[in-house]
């Protein structure tokens, strides 16, 4: 008899790779995991992720402060001594990145990373209760900003949204990023949001209909605060495929 969604330990895996549960729900995962081939498929997913993510993500220079506090969290998983011989996926994360970058960038590039996953389990834990994959939408830069990236990714039925945006222009403080969803001609907000100096923001979206009954999605410059509708440059745009 199949095992039902809400017995899966889904939720569970991120932080099990990250070898950061409690021993109680450490043995739980482990447990679950030896008898669930579903689970296992997303425990070797989220293990993939690991050697992704290093070839994607910029190299940034954070604060002393964080850096040296992620560091030391860092140096502690480094020389905990656990059960498995499976390297975890902070691990895995942190010995790529002191091959290929300078120590001073590797905390924020951690800290992008780590949320990066946060954002793929909240997606990833709505699509397997729906048994269906995400739906991933590209964004097409405009002559306003050729070098910018974006991408809508959505459960199934576009109840739960986020947009992530990269490469595009660090604004001034009189100035954001305003997310707008046409139907029928009609633009509604879907948020507003502003970039760091690599030009990398995420955005949970927000709209009164599910995504996928709006028919384009667009980003332009906007005054600090937002707008009632469009009256700054578009930077981003594309249809929504239902």
């Amino acid at each position: 008899m199949a095992m039902e969604v809400e017995n899966h330990v889904i939720d569970l895996l991120p932080d099990y790779v990250l070898d950061i549960l409690a021993e109680t729900e450490l043995s739980q995962v482990a447990e679950h995991l030896a008898d669930c081939p579903t689970c296992q498929a997303e425990f070797q997913h989220l293990l993939l992720v690991a050697d992704e993510l290093p070839l994607a993500l910029v190299l940034s220079s954070p604060p002393p402060r964080v850096k040296d506090n992620l560091m030391g969290a860092i140096h502690a998983l480094n020389t905990k001594t656990t059960a498995s011989s499976q390297p975890t996926l902070l691990e895995k994360l942190t010995r790529v990145f002191r091959m290929r970058l300078p120590a001073l960038g590797l905390a924020l590039i951690l800290v992008l990373a780590l949320g990066n996953i946060l954002l793929w389990r909240q997606l990833s834990s709505s699509s397997l209760q729906a048994n269906t994959p995400m739906r991933v939408v590209a964004l097409v830069s405009t002559k306003d900003s050729p070098q910018a990236i974006g991408t809508m990714i959505m459960d199934p039925d576009g109840h739960y949204g986020t947009l992530v945006v990269d490469h595009l222009a660090e604004l001034d403080f009189e100035h954001q990023y305003q997310v707008w969803l046409n139907r029928d001609g009609e633009r509604i907000s879907a948020g507003l949001f502003s970039v760091n100096y690599a030009g990398y923001a995420s955005l949970e979206l927000l709209a009164p209909l599910p995504l996928i009954q709006y028919e384009t999605i667009g980003i332009t410059i906007e005054p600090m605060g937002g707008s009632p509708g469009p009256t700054g440059a578009k930077v981003l745009g594309s249809e929504i495929p239902h």
